[in-house]
């Protein structure tokens, strides 16, 4: 699809297992199918005038869930070695802004999008890179703006994976769903951040993955000093102070998924910075 700015696209997103598993017959037979590359992902929106060295602004505006969908826990998955030793499956169904699991557990409906992202220049990346991937970020929920380099025309945005519901970490993986997912889209006449960033009303947050969560959190932190240091005329030393006061540090994906590196989030609150700012001198 190619739209102008300000567009707003609906898209219609498959789980995880490409709407195909309603069993755990169904999951057994899904893995021995030759891998069809990650997650499925609906796309790419061609947004007229995105240039390289620009950033595309997704506002994601509403997802509405369509069901039923899965959870799984099983052995060598996430967190888990051996310490569950066999696979379970278990049906999830929506009923407007409640879902249940088949063995009567129920939740609040509080969906995100796991998987999200501009095209890359290069070759393809299907872990979380700087323009996105497959990231499982919970603050990635209606009312966020996401902030994603452009390094192609257009930049080819695509999203999937929506999960009902995720708590830090995706600690055995997560209630997939299809999905109808809203999203506008703006252009911005720079290069907002080195990874993408999510807004929403209250926080700013800086998502990156490496090979080891200390190591993704290290680079997590430093983005975020740097952006307050080029949007609020702060020292860099400084606002690392910041950040060891009112910074949040979370994993947004954690244990063993296939190749795919650990995620962390670090954030802060908005009106804690301007607070921290009111009376600030950068020269003492």
């Amino acid at each position: 699809m190619t739209v102008a700015p300000g567009t707003e696209v609906v898209f219609e997103t498959l789980d995880a297992c490409y709407g195909e598993v309603h069993s755990l017959d169904d999951f057994k037979r899904h893995r021995q199918q030759p891998r069809r590359g990650g997650n499925p992902v609906t796309g790419p929106v061609y947004v007229e005038t995105a240039r390289p060295g620009d950033t595309l602004v997704v506002e994601i505006r509403d997802i509405q869930l369509v069901g039923p969908g899965f959870q799984l826990i099983g052995p060598d998955r996430a967190i888990i070695e051996d310490e569950i030793v066999d696979v379970t499956f278990y049906e999830v169904v929506a009923h407007g802004d409640r879902f249940r699991l088949s063995n009567g557990l129920e939740f609040d409906t509080e969906p995100i999008v796991g998987c999200f992202g501009n095209a890359p220049a290069g070759e393809p990346v299907e872990d979380s890179n700087p323009l996105g991937g497959n990231c499982d970020v919970p603050a990635v929920r209606v009312g966020c703006k996401l902030y994603i380099p452009i390094e192609v025309p257009g930049a080819l945005f695509s999203l999937g994976d929506v999960h009902a519901r995720q708590g830090d970490g995706e600690v055995v993986g997560a209630p997939e769903m299809s999905a109808r997912v809203t999203a506008r889209f703006e252009i911005k006449r720079d290069r907002h951040s080195e990874w993408f960033m999510v807004e929403d009303t209250t926080s700013w947050y800086s998502v990156t993955a490496a090979p080891t969560e200390a190591e993704a959190a290290r680079q997590a932190v430093f983005q975020n000093a740097r952006f307050i240091e080029n949007n609020h005329s702060v020292a860099f030393k400084d606002a690392l102070i910041i950040l060891t006061m009112i910074g949040q540090l979370s994993i947004s994906r954690t244990g063993k998924w296939g190749n795919a590196q650990p995620v962390v989030c670090s954030s802060f609150s908005k009106r804690e910075l301007d607070d921290a700012l009111s009376h600030y001198s950068p020269t003492g």
